[in-house]
């Protein structure tokens, strides 16, 4: 009995053995075995960037909608014995503006992933080395442009709230644009609080390949001491 359970101890071990080199080279690059891979995301995420319109980015183009609203109307409400030039009302609409201008070149002029496509395609070759070079150029396109719009949404919220609370400092008090301006202060905040598609997609394509480096079970042979060996399995966990 003894004799039969050392033999199939045996025989699983070397069945384990036999998988493990056969599979080794497909586990060599585990960013290949991403699904969906890097390049195939950014792929499709070209296609829908030519797809994007002006209400891409709504929480920003709210709050830049807002604070240019709220300029317009601070020209008729200005307390001008603080503000005479009404230079307060100038900045709620340069700053709404060049916002909502930002916003519309950004979701249909800037083309940020199809460059980053364009440098990607431009790795040629079939080798597991080739595809590697280009899930990492993809990788890179994704992060790219998670990183940027989050610079972006910072950089709204705290001009357009500066803005708001210029204007908010200069204004007549009992008016309407009192409370526009206020509205506009909130709403600055707005896209602080809503991930981006671009965050979203560099998340979510984190999170697919983090799956890939889950948890390995290899077999491998054991020194007990004094020279016994016996077979056995490691358990490995990297992330």
């Amino acid at each position: 009995m003894r004799d039969f359970f050392s033999k199939g101890l045996c025989l699983g071990f070397f069945t384990l053995l036999s998988f493990q080199s056969l599979s080794a080279d497909k586990l060599h690059y585990p960013e290949l075995e991403v699904t969906p891979r890097a390049s195939e995301r950014l792929k499709m995420m070209v296609i829908k960037e030519k797809k994007a319109n002006f209400f891409s980015e709504l929480p920003m183009q709210i709050s830049a909608m807002t604070t240019l609203t709220a300029g317009l109307l601070q020209f008729g409400n200005v307390d001008e014995n603080d503000d005479p030039d009404k230079k307060s009302a100038w900045a709620g609409v340069v700053v709404g503006g060049a916002w909502l201008g930002i916003n519309y070149y950004l979701s249909n002029q800037h083309g940020l992933y199809e460059n980053s496509y364009r440098e990607m395609i431009q790795a040629k070759g079939q080798t597991d080395r080739d595809q590697l070079i280009r899930e990492r150029l993809a990788e890179e396109g994704l992060k790219k442009a998670a990183r940027l719009s989050k610079r972006l949404k910072w950089m709204s919220a705290l001009t357009n709230a500066g803005a708001g609370a210029y204007m908010m400092s200069n204004v007549e008090k009992d008016n309407i644009s009192e409370l526009v301006n206020a509205l506009s202060i909130v709403a600055a905040f707005g896209p602080l609080f809503f991930e981006s598609e671009r965050e979203r997609v560099w998340r979510d394509q984190k999170s697919y390949k983090k799956k890939v480096y889950g948890p390995i079970l290899t077999s491998s042979v054991f020194n007990l001491g004094n020279n016994q060996w016996a077979p056995g399995f490691l358990f490995s966990a990297r992330f």
